[in-house]
């Protein structure tokens, strides 16, 4: 038998392009050569799509490949896409890729638009039911920082409802890139420009003391999907997960499982997989939870539809301890992704 022709996409123009690139780097080493053909496609920080022999270094491929100058080419059956952020994760890829009526891993496109956007999330969150508790936040529109009175009232609506201290973040990002803490509510202004720089969306969230719990959700949403046993970031007392401490500090430690209460365990799951059957993922999506350390409250903090998929990342580790190891994870990606593909290929599109 013919092997499924797969396509990985790494790279793209967002930060977390080296992110990709180790990600897909794991999602290589682990497929299943008998049943797959990997073809490699590396997107380079100027947009260009790059191809090369599958025993290449990746960075390779994205700096001196082969152009690409369209995907039919290379016939793929399945396009797994290995990139976080945007024009990766935020529906941007999805669409090209159901333009182009290629099977393809990971969520469809507005399933991953709203996981991207923060504001579309939550304000789609916040009308689930069963209700999913979110943090008390506010949107910003970064286009009118330029309007003192729009700046002046945002200021006052956050101190109001929100209070110090209060996390200012770009919408549209991940890695917690352009993300900052306020403590002074005199310093709130300077921050949301700051954020604005990356996104004209901008969410302020009110701090709390909150443990980060996340959980990793593989399936099409019925009732054969997995939740995992939930995992936590533990950090340093008084530091908290920026794109620093993630990735350059590294002083973060992963405890997997988390050391929860069983009633707490149960909850979190199933606000996870209630997050993930909300806004139409599918797939795979690791969902990320704050616990509030004093009353024990989890509230919803994102959910991720394509994660960091290093074989030390949260999301594979998660699923090893759920008893999927890395290969037989990388698998049922690739069979959930062809089976929604020939189910979407049954509905009809004519009169």
């Amino acid at each position: 038998m013919s092997r499924t022709r797969v396509v990985l996409l790494f790279g793209g123009v967002s930060s977390e392009h080296e992110i990709s690139l180790r990600s897909a780097q794991s999602v290589l080493a682990a497929i299943d050569r008998a049943r797959y053909e990997p073809i490699l496609i590396g997107i380079a920080r100027d947009g260009t799509w790059h191809t090369g022999k599958d025993d290449r270094d990746l960075a390779d491929i994205v700096a001196h490949g082969d152009v690409v100058t369209g995907l039919a080419a290379l016939r793929p059956d399945l396009v797994f896409p290995v990139l976080h952020g945007p024009h990766g994760e935020d529906g941007t890829m999805q669409g090209l890729l159901e333009i182009a009526n290629v099977a393809y891993v990971g969520s469809g496109v507005l399933a991953s638009a709203l996981c991207m956007d923060k504001v579309a999330q939550k304000h789609l969150v916040a009308s689930a039911a069963p209700a999913i508790p979110l943090v008390p936040w506010r949107g910003v529109d970064g286009r009118r920082l330029g309007d003192a009175a729009y700046v002046k009232e945002s200021t006052a609506a956050i101190q109001r409802d929100l209070g110090t201290p209060c996390f200012v973040k770009p919408a549209n990002l991940g890695s917690s890139v352009g993300i900052e803490k306020v403590v002074d509510i005199a310093e709130l202004a300077a921050a949301l420009g700051r954020a604005a720089q990356y996104d004209h969306a901008v969410v302020v969230e009110r701090g709390i003391d909150a443990r980060e719990i996340e959980i990793a959700v593989l399936g099409d949403g019925g009732p054969d999907t997995i939740t995992s046993l939930p995992g936590e970031i533990v950090l340093p007392p008084g530091v908290w997960y920026d794109y620093e401490t993630k990735y350059l500090k590294d002083v973060a430690t992963l405890a997997i499982p988390a050391a929860l209460e069983a009633h707490q365990i149960a909850s979190i799951r199933a606000l996870a997989l209630a997050a993930f059957r909300a806004t139409g993922c599918h797939g795979l999506a690791r969902v990320d939870f704050l616990l509030d350390r004093r009353s024990g409250r989890a509230y919803l903090n994102e959910l991720n539809t394509m994660p960091g998929f290093t074989s030390i990342s949260m999301y594979p580790k998660l699923m090893a301890h759920a008893g999927i190891a890395y290969p037989e994870l990388v698998e049922r990606l690739c069979t959930l992704a062809l089976a929604r593909h020939r189910e979407r290929s049954t509905l009809r599109c004519d009169l």
